[in-house]
């Protein structure tokens, strides 16, 4: 037996009525929802088919009394469900570049309608194009009974424009017509680019005299194994030229040519001057340049049939055959640059070439930026360590500072003031004369009444010690009290 066939979907229920107890001229306010499309629920099952039991009624005076519309209100400003006509995201983003063109409606479509483009400018356009409607909508919108002044503004526009005979190939004309010399010019750049920087290869001896140092040294190093006395290498291997280490920290075989290119020849290692263009020719992908040159002749094919695009259309397919001239030009010169430089020539090959060589010159230009800070490093150190030596010979030179008797012997013969409670020894001994007599004791032992001797005077310089002497003898006399002899 046969499955059993489902049960008929039911019907849709029946449109509500009109809100019944509204008072003339009051409305209600409006949910702005998207609606599902009614080819959607028709026919199928689905979360929207009839419930099996019927719901309870709304309390709709509830309802009326909290969203109807306050008096006053203009009417006509009540949007129509925007999926009516659109999709709901196709009308708020042409509502949004509504918005941003600040053009009437009307002016729009005539200027699609009559090819101008200018106001817009490329961007724009081609944001346009993006949002033309599908074929389903093109449909609802052509078969919109009513004024298309009772839509909203985006199914207005787009109303007016599916009115438009070719709207679309029209829209196209106009972004290819914008679009068109700035994006071709940028082509014939990229070309030019690629032209100059195989010129620029072939045309450098610097280049060529680092790589055969480079292969000298390479040659060296492999000697006796299997890649040495090697006649050249691929230049992809410049790029691994880091990876062979030095003893010494911090070098490697990128830094060693460096410095051998500075010490047979300076102006070798400013050789990446003269490469302007290697570095823009290495982010150039051949492969796009000729896809897009193939899509621009595509779509100048697409306007032809239209009678307005005549005049653009011949200027244009003069300029595209004028590219198509030097991107063939450019793969005859590129060719012949991979030939020199014993590459093999494929797709994308100059643009590799051109990468490889300009990170090999910026390691270059680099590592010869790292010997010159380590040769000044050295250059201190060595003025350090011949200051330090400098300085050591001086000091060893130098008599050592002493004290002591041998010091004081070595002193100047200056006069000096005898410390005070010492007397030293003249330097000629005169023979004593006669002791003076020591002063009378006083009674008890105590010293004599009257004044106390007069404290010696000041030492003297050591040549005057003999008229000192002479003079306290004088002034020493009988004792204090006693009679004169």
């Amino acid at each position: 037996m046969g499955s059993p066939v489902p049960p008929p979907v039911p019907p849709p229920p029946p449109a509500l009525p009109p809100p019944a107890g509204l008072s003339p001229g009051a409305r209600l306010r409006a949910l702005h929802w998207e609606p599902v499309p009614a080819w959607r629920v028709r026919g199928r099952r689905s979360v929207w088919a009839p419930p099996p039991a019927a719901l309870p009624p709304l309390d709709l005076p509830r309802l009326r009394a909290l969203f109807r519309e306050p008096r006053g209100a203009v009417p006509g400003q009540r949007p129509a469900p925007a999926a009516a006509l659109l999709e709901h995201k196709r009308s708020l983003a042409l509502g949004v570049f509504l918005k941003q063109v600040k053009r009437p409606i009307e002016h729009i479509v005539r200027d699609i309608e009559e090819g101008i483009g200018a106001p817009y400018g490329a961007e724009k356009l081609l944001e346009l194009s993006r949002l033309l409607p599908s074929a389903a909508e093109v449909a609802r919108l052509r078969a919109h009974p009513g004024s298309p002044r009772q839509l909203p503004e985006p199914e207005r526009f787009m109303v007016l424009l599916t009115r438009v005979p070719s709207y679309a190939q029209r829209l196209e004309l106009l972004v290819l017509q914008e679009e068109f010399s700035p994006r071709l010019r940028a082509l014939r750049g990229s070309i030019q680019t690629l032209a100059a920087a195989g010129a620029e290869l072939m045309e450098c001896e610097e280049l060529h005299r680092i790589l055969h140092l480079i292969l000298s040294a390479g040659n060296h190093l492999n000697a006796g194994g299997y890649a040495g006395s090697a006649a050249g290498f691929r230049l992809a291997s410049l790029l691994k030229l880091p990876d062979t280490k030095a003893n010494e920290p911090g070098m490697d075989l990128l830094h060693f040519v460096a410095m051998e290119a500075a010490r047979m020849d300076k102006t070798l290692l400013d050789f990446p001057d003269k490469l302007r263009h290697v570095g823009l020719a290495s982010r150039i992908d051949e492969a796009d340049v000729e896809r897009e040159l193939r899509r621009l002749s595509a779509r100048l094919s697409g306007a032809r049939g239209l009678s307005a695009a005549a005049p653009f259309l011949r200027a244009a397919e003069e300029e595209l055959r004028a590219a198509w001239r030097a991107l063939e030009q450019q793969q005859r010169a590129a060719a012949a640059t991979l030939d020199f430089f014993c590459e093999e020539a494929a797709a994308g090959a100059l643009p590799a070439l051109c990468a490889v060589l300009h990170r090999f010159a910026l390691g270059l230009r680099a590592a010869a930026c790292d010997n010159g800070r380590r040769e000044q490093a050295q250059r201190r150190r060595l003025q350090l360590q011949r200051e330090r030596g400098k300085r050591h010979s001086i000091a060893s030179c130098a008599a050592p500072r002493d004290t002591g008797p041998a010091a004081e012997r070595r002193a100047p013969l200056t006069p000096q003031p005898p410390r005070r409670g010492s007397e030293p020894a003249p330097r000629h001994q005169e023979p004593p004369g006669p002791a003076p007599p020591a002063p009378a004791a006083g009674v008890g032992g105590e010293p004599p009444l009257g004044p106390s001797p007069e404290p010696p005077p000041p030492a003297a310089p050591r040549q005057g010690w003999a008229l000192l002497r002479l003079l306290r003898r004088l002034a020493a006399g009988p004792g204090r009290g006693a009679p004169p002899s």
